[in-house]
């Protein structure tokens, strides 16, 4: 077996996986759906989970992009120890102030004067704070685990967990605090599998507060712009529920169902290829050969965002609908969430190149032009979500947010022009990606043809008719416009 067929072998199983750890995962949002709809309680749970998340992803994903380039060197083993130490020492004391704070903090990021509101969600955020910071350690066993190539061992772990709260859910009762507490003990019990597995490893952690150590030193200095940049995508979610949560009742619901569509797509495509991206890249030789590499994963990513924009265009309601569209839940609440979801899938792609372009500055060492970019990103994406949400409403955030990826994903393509030596022909590099574009632009008219033309009753025959020929029409273009996408190599 040859390297190529072994990579893409790895890949298709971790793929694989990630699909069926998504099944349980939209289960879990239909049975929630069913349980609670579009509703006040979901809103205060939705906000309270989105706090906790927003704060600790950033340590969780910050740790991990930092490691991964020190664990080649045995050297860096007492400095790993220390930058763990102080950061998740850092991460237990904000799980403290949340604690003690969170009605504060809800009352702050919630813009209610509803007590009953304010109470619960204060009530689930010490519930959802701990899951946040659990699930943070265990975004830094994921690390570990990737970088000695345990990717589908890791992604196995998670599959159980979830089929473990599907389970739970399915028996208990239909409570915000019986899901939010399923919630947390399915955490711990993740982070117990990883922790077995992770010893299984050559890695050992020992706690040291050895604040001279210049390992140390030099891993904070790339942590806090890491910890920023990387979080860019959270930034923008809590942006969003913070701006809904003072629009009406259910908003933040909407968005939280809009959000858990694209976050799907996100985690079993974007996710995984970055994730078996980044120490591929990171274990090349020198910038020419990573450029050649990330050039071709960059149209590879831009072709599967773009078929999933077109995919989700031709049979995107169907599938909300299936999933969701039962109990508490109605046809009124499938067509908004279609509607706010569809907007959003516009910024897969530049989110995903962004991404990308992210990690290539990471490599050589440069967390700080990530982080810039991130910030003025972040203050545009403010900017126009609340101009956009006083004149359109819940449209308008997400308008903001998708216009904000492109900004973001613009200001990092001059920056890299500026840091780096260019490797690559950039003509070829643009026109083989403006391909994809017109691709999908004439997939989409063909689509929409195709559905008006048929016409198809029943939801299920047609989510299955329409995405079949959406499918073959984008993978027809490509072979007619004859993209390069073919032959890259893994």
């Amino acid at each position: 077996m040859n390297n190529n067929t072994k990579v893409l072998k790895q890949l298709n199983t971790m793929v694989l996986l990630t699909i069926i750890i998504q099944a349980f995962i939209l289960v879990k949002s239909a049975i929630v759906a069913s349980y609670f709809g579009v509703s006040a309680e979901l809103d205060a749970f939705n906000l309270a989970n989105r706090i906790s998340t927003f704060i600790y992803s950033f340590i969780g994903a910050g740790i991990s992009t930092v490691i991964i380039p020190y664990l080649r060197d045995k050297i860096n083993k007492n400095g790993i120890n220390i930058f763990i130490s102080v950061i998740y020492s850092a991460g237990f004391l904000l799980l403290i102030l949340m604690v003690i704070f969170g009605e504060e903090l809800i009352i702050i990021a919630g813009g209610s004067n509803n007590n009953h509101f304010i109470e619960l969600a204060a009530n689930i955020l010490i519930f959802t704070a701990l899951t946040g910071f659990i699930n943070s350690l265990i975004q830094l066993a994921k690390g570990v685990l990737e970088f000695n190539d345990k990717f589908n061992i890791q992604k196995l772990l998670v599959l159980i967990t979830n089929i473990i709260l599907v389970m739970m859910l399915l028996v208990g009762d239909n409570n915000i605090y019986y899901y939010t507490i399923v919630g947390l003990f399915t955490a711990i019990l993740n982070l117990v599998f990883h922790g077995f597995i992770l010893k299984k490893t050559s890695f050992r952690y020992s706690i040291n507060y050895d604040l001279g150590n210049q390992s140390f030193k030099e891993m904070m200095t790339l942590f806090f712009p890491t910890m920023l940049s990387t979080g860019v995508y959270q930034i923008s979610l809590l942006i969003d529920t913070l701006i809904a949560a003072r629009l009406p009742i259910g908003s933040i619901s909407i968005l939280n169902y809009a959000n858990t569509v694209i976050s799907m797509i996100n985690l079993l495509l974007l996710g995984n290829i970055t994730s078996f991206i980044y120490p591929k890249l990171v274990k090349k030789n020198n910038n020419q050969e990573r450029q050649a590499s990330l050039i071709d994963y960059i149209l590879l990513v831009n072709v599967l965002m773009c078929l999933l924009i077109l995919l989700f265009y031709s049979g995107g309601r169907e599938g909300i609908s299936i999933l969701f569209e039962r109990g508490e839940f109605t046809s009124e609440n499938t067509t908004i969430i279609f509607i706010i979801a569809l907007i959003l899938t516009l910024s897969l792609p530049t989110n995903a190149i962004r991404d990308l372009l992210y990690r290539y500055f990471y490599m050589n060492k440069d967390t700080f032009t990530p982080f810039t970019n991130s910030i003025m990103i972040s203050i545009i994406n403010i900017v126009i979500s609340v101009i956009l949400s006083i004149y359109i409403g819940l449209h308008g955030v997400v308008i903001g947010t998708v216009l904000a990826s492109y900004f973001s994903l613009f200001f990092i393509c001059i920056r890299f022009k500026k840091k780096f030596q260019i490797y690559f022909n950039k003509r070829t590099f643009l026109v083989e990606n403006g391909k994809i574009i017109v691709i999908t632009g004439l997939s989409v008219i063909a689509s929409m043809i195709f559905k008006n033309l048929t016409n198809i009753e029943n939801t299920l025959t047609g989510l299955i008719t329409d995405t079949v020929f959406s499918l073959i029409i984008f993978i027809v273009l490509l072979k007619l416009f004859k993209s390069k996408v073919f032959k890259i190599k893994l």
